[in-house]
């Protein structure tokens, strides 16, 4: 069943024409992607979604009402609530019904005629029927998972910064639990830890799902359908982003082979139209075949316009040998972040550091850069390195001055010429050099700065978060440029294909350094039996076999809610609400046999993601 449908949608934007008769449609539980690169209205197109900007012409149904979820801070009402009461309002109507349940048991214990018990019945049934008993293991389960603790839950919400609001705002809209989830880049800003629950979440997310990302792991584990914007068009896959990739590749060959076909067809056409079209027995035959060529609509072959990054970084012979050790290195400030950390790097190795934010990553390498002194141990490079460094801030730069005049100020030996030249690399051509640093995006940012580094010909690269910002297009060209390069890298990174395709050993960094020798699915293939053993003391108790686990965690589950269901009823017994000690005392009962429900849902939905 289709929640949302677009036919034949335009839009313009100062002239130019950013979609041509664009159509899609997203059905119940599709999990769906949309990508292509920077600037080519995607972002526009959810907004004309949520009827925030206007179509020039064309339609956009949204069926039977859906309700569709946006992922931005404006979800937060009031950053003056606390966490708790922030989340709370998502079920006021179900605080509002427990507060009349609780008003109208008052009454009971003092009235037991059979129309207060009927309104009691219907009221509480009310409840069940909504959610009810299940709305506060919802709301402990998703801040758990985004990272919150139940100490956190009484603090204002100005007071979390702006990544922990982006992750509150995220927790909230899975609350609202929308037909359509609408997620702009969704994987920015989170832990790998997080983002992996959350993969799981939305595979299992019983409505559909648009997200824009950026984040090739992500469609690979999440998305089923993929719509890539280009050329002012759409074009529609099926799959995830392995099978998009394949399927490109052989709708491409399919077009050059119609393209080299029809030009063959037209050339032979023209050549019969030059030879006879002045002849009088032949001219008929002539236009005919004029006409024949008018008639046949272009294979337009695209794609092969579009400038790319031209960059090759260079390293000196790589060697086997060690370049850099680590030993018993402790890492922080005031205090210790890491501590005895040990490992070495050959000439040849690229060094992947992982882990949660605020564990020390970027302190690590600013540590072996010799920008901060450790607190205890020693690192040793056995020889002289130049280091070429990647700083994900991306403020190295005078934002007045303009793209050439950034590089000539660093090399004015260059001639306009080279500098141009070196610029064309990174798709900076004709009056883009003229650009000032200070209007360029994320991603041209980025570009720019890897430039650099080329340019200063490092022996070590030390990189800091270097695909952020950037669209699949540029981030399949930078993993290249790295894959290829022989020579030394150490890196910071989030984005789990770049790690995989990149890495050669990984450091992972959580309350001590974990060194593996491998990339990233080789590392997460090790640490798999470690990680589902200290996820939590219920965690740690689970057997391998799930299925039957869970049949037992769901008979457990059956029998409560049985129980409770009973006790609810016992309430309206004359015994129960005519003694007022046995009725508080059988609604605190209820209120332990909820407790233990709520633990085993939790229980069983970490099941679940362990199974996955």
């Amino acid at each position: 069943m289709n929640l949302l449908r677009i036919n034949n949608l335009n839009k313009t934007f100062g002239g130019n024409v950013l979609f041509d008769n664009v159509s899609l449609e997203i059905n119940k539980q599709e999990k769906v992607a949309l990508i292509g690169r920077n600037g080519v209205g995607k972002t526009t197109l959810v907004k004309m979604i949520l009827n925030e900007i206007t179509p020039d012409s064309g339609e956009i149904f949204i069926f039977k009402q859906a309700c569709i979820g946006y992922l931005s801070q404006k979800i937060i009402e009031s950053e003056n609530n606390t966490l708790i009461d922030e989340c709370l309002n998502v079920f006021s109507d179900l605080v509002r019904i427990e507060k009349e349940l609780k008003r109208l048991s008052e009454v009971l214990s003092i009235d037991g005629s059979d129309l207060a018990l009927k309104r009691y019945s219907d009221k509480e049934h009310e409840f069940l029927v909504k959610g009810g008993y299940d709305y506060l293991t919802k709301i402990e389960m998703l801040l758990t998972r985004f990272g919150f603790s139940k100490n956190e839950y009484n603090r204002s919400i100005e007071s979390f910064s702006g990544g922990e609001k982006t992750r509150i705002a995220f927790a909230k809209l899975l609350m609202i639990n929308p037909d359509l989830l609408i997620l702009d880049e969704p994987t920015n800003h989170m832990d790998i830890e997080i983002i992996e629950w959350l993969e799981d979440y939305l595979r299992a997310y019983n409505g559909a799902v648009l997200v824009i990302t950026h984040d090739k792991y992500f469609i690979n584990r999440v998305v089923n359908k993929i719509y890539e914007i280009d050329n002012q068009s759409i074009e529609t896959y099926y799959g995830n982003y392995d099978d998009y990739e394949i399927e490109k590749v052989s709708r491409y060959e399919l077009l050059l082979k119609k393209y080299e076909k029809q030009k063959k067809e037209i050339a032979h056409l023209q050549s019969f139209v030059d030879r006879f079209r002045y002849k009088a027995t032949k001219a008929k035959s002539a236009q005919d075949r004029i006409k024949k060529i008018n008639r046949i609509k272009v294979v337009e072959v695209q794609g092969q316009t579009h400038s790319h990054i031209n960059l090759k970084f260079t390293s000196k012979r790589p060697t086997n040998s060690h370049i850099l050790e680590a030993v018993n290195l402790t890492i922080g400030y005031d205090k210790p972040l890491i501590e005895k950390i040990n490992f070495q790097m050959r000439g040849f190795e690229k060094v992947g550091i992982i882990g949660n934010n605020g564990t020390g990553k970027t302190t690590l390498i600013k540590t072996l850069m010799g920008e901060i002194e450790p607190l205890e141990g020693k690192y040793v490079f056995h020889k002289q390195m130049k280091f070429g460094y990647f700083d994900q801030n991306l403020q190295n730069f005078n934002p007045d001055l303009t793209l050439i005049e950034t590089v000539h100020s660093i090399y004015p030996t260059k001639t306009l010429y080279e500098v141009r030249s070196d610029l064309a690399k990174v798709q900076f051509v004709k009056e883009d050099v003229f650009k000032q640093v200070r209007v360029l995006s994320g991603g041209e940012l980025v570009k720019l700065q890897i430039l650099l580094i080329m340019l200063e010909k490092p022996d070590l690269l030390i990189l800091d978060e270097p695909t952020n910002h950037l669209d699949i297009e540029s981030k399949n060209l930078i993993e290249d440029i790295f894959e290829e390069y022989e020579g030394p890298m150490i890196f910071i990174s989030h984005d789990r294909y770049f790690i995989n395709k990149v890495a050669t050993k990984i450091i992972k960094l959580d309350k001590e350094a974990h060194v593996f020798e491998g990339n990233y699915e080789e590392f997460v293939a090790s640490v798999k039996p470690e990680i589902k053993e200290t996820k939590s003391d219920r965690t740690k108790s689970l057997q391998p076999n799930y299925r039957k686990q869970k049949s037992l965690i769901l008979k457990d589950i059956e029998v409560l809610e049985k129980e409770i269901k009973e006790l609810h009823n016992s309430l309206f017994l004359e015994k129960i609400y005519s003694n007022k000690e046995l009725y508080f005392e059988t609604e605190s009962t209820i209120k332990k046999k909820e407790s233990e429900l709520e633990n085993l849902y939790i229980k069983l939905e970490e099941i679940d993601i362990l199974a996955a």
